[in-house]
């Protein structure tokens, strides 16, 4: 379905198409020849050169385990003056993995104790997200990293923190209901994965404390988790507070101790393979749309596959293939180790559901058949890149989170500081052919290759009945 945009967009582009005309009108030189569009000759990537670097200075990051289990990467910046923490919690633990609600009240616990600590000194605490991973990070000046290092130490260490039941009562007293793009995801991961990373307020109410203390314990668990330190100050120079961290900071060991991996790489992969599929969208073998209850918004619909990826070309291949997409449809990419997870949103109309739903599976069938022409590859990657830099420049050069994309798109830990600018330098180099090749195979819902999954949230009894015409619904 093709959303009309807003008014204010609509406004803001007759105003911008008036400023381009008087500006033309004002202009008195004739008008240059016409010429014809050329857009699939060969780009000249030299031009493009310091964009496909375009990566954090990073110096050797300084990497180090420490004697309780727990990876860390220092990156150094020297002669600046801010400092971010982020710490980064796995949540897909194999056989142990939480449940999405244990997960929230871990995070929220953490954060809010990390934060109490240090709330007079200026330092925020946020929860991010990663894939199948949450993390926290820290943002302040140099001169408080050692108190925020010491806080998080205090934050973690309880192996039971009574401050559990608090963050569970904030979760439920949240009037937010979940957005229907969130609860329809939720559902159609579900369904490639075979587990629930979405949180069910009746399932947190209900959940008895010790097992959510038993999750805590296995999340903040520093034989799993890798912290990144993007300060001024040289790990050196922090032994005696990373010594005190260690101190304080431990594993519990259950029944079942964590294996202690040594590469950060491996630590953050996914664990859990997805679920086996052999179904199709609107073809035959037919994958059953799921309806997934609750929600606040439109109906969105979320059709999703996990896509097996080799090695780093097809990483970059899945990413080139996303920012492409993006420009005509809501799509997005999750890349964790080997395996990549696509899911592409639209919202469903209530009269014209059926038409709806079959509009989106269309449009994404006509794009995987399309050949992309050789500019616009070379342009999505440009604006990728810009974008990139610009995100990181207003968040105030968080080289953390590109960092931590890093990661991602690496094998070995020693390969994570030219991860971006490698990744960056393939998808420059990707051809139409190739690439057109590629989203047949994995991105074609009718007739590629199958494993496609699809959710519809907030859709009322008539909507639902509208698109059972299409297909069964589960």
């Amino acid at each position: 379905m093709t959303t009309p945009p807003p008014a204010w967009r609509s406004r803001r582009r007759a105003v911008l198409l008036g400023l381009g005309a008087a500006a033309l009108a004002a202009c008195k030189r004739k008008s240059a020849p016409t010429l014809a569009e050329v857009w699939d000759e060969e780009p000249v990537v030299e031009r493009a050169e310091a964009i496909g670097a375009l990566a954090p200075p990073w110096p050797a990051p300084q990497r180090g385990q420490l004697d309780n289990g727990l990876i860390l990467f220092g990156l150094h910046e020297p002669g600046g003056i801010g400092m971010r923490v982020r710490l980064l919690m796995p949540t897909s633990i194999g056989a142990d993995s939480p449940p999405g609600e244990a997960v929230a009240v871990a995070a929220e616990h953490a954060r809010f104790d990390w934060q109490r600590r240090l709330q007079r000194f200026g330092v925020t605490i946020a929860v991010e997200h990663g894939p199948h991973r949450v993390e926290l990070v820290a943002t302040g000046t140099d001169a408080h990293l050692p108190t925020t290092l010491a806080a998080l130490r205090a934050a973690l260490s309880a192996s039971t923190p009574a401050g559990l039941d608090g963050a569970r009562e904030r979760l439920l007293d949240d009037p937010a209901a979940r957005p229907t793009l969130e609860v329809a995801a939720s559902a159609a991961v579900r369904s490639l994965f075979g587990i629930d990373e979405g949180v069910d307020p009746k399932r947190l109410a209900a959940m008895p404390r010790a097992e959510l203390a038993l999750h805590w314990q296995r999340l903040v668990d520093p034989r799993r988790c890798v912290l990144l330190v993007h300060t001024s100050v040289s790990a050196e120079a922090l032994k005696t507070e990373l010594r005190r961290l260690t101190e304080g900071w431990r594993g519990v060991d259950g029944a079942k101790p964590a294996p202690v991996l040594q590469q950060a790489t491996a630590r953050l992969r996914w664990a859990a393979p997805p679920t086996p599929g052999r179904t199709r969208l609107l073809a035959e073998p037919a994958t059953p749309l799921v309806v997934a209850a609750g929600g606040n918004g439109p109906a969105t619909l979320v059709l999703g596959r996990t896509i097996p990826l080799a090695g780093p070309e097809d990483r970059a291949m899945a990413r080139l293939a996303q920012r492409v997409a993006q420009e005509e449809f809501d799509a997005s990419l999750a890349i964790c180790g080997d395996v990549a997870t696509f899911l592409v949103a639209t919202n469903i109309g209530r009269s014209d559901a059926d038409r709806d739903v079959q509009q989106a599976v269309g449009e994404l069938a006509s794009f995987a058949v399309t050949r992309q022409p050789r500019q616009r590859l070379f342009g999505a990657v440009q604006l990728w890149l810009g974008a990139r830099v610009v995100e990181a420049s207003l968040a105030g050069e968080d080289w953390t989170r590109l960092f931590a994309q890093a990661i991602d798109l690496a094998d070995t830990d020693a390969a994570i500081a030219g991860a971006l600018a490698g990744d960056a330098k393939r998808q420059l180099a990707i051809a139409p052919d190739a690439l057109e090749a590629w989203t047949r195979k994995w991105l074609q819902p009718r007739t590629g290759e199958p494993g496609w999954a699809w959710a519809i949230a907030g859709a009322d009894p008539a909507t639902a009945k509208r698109i059972e015409r299409l297909t069964a619904l589960a």
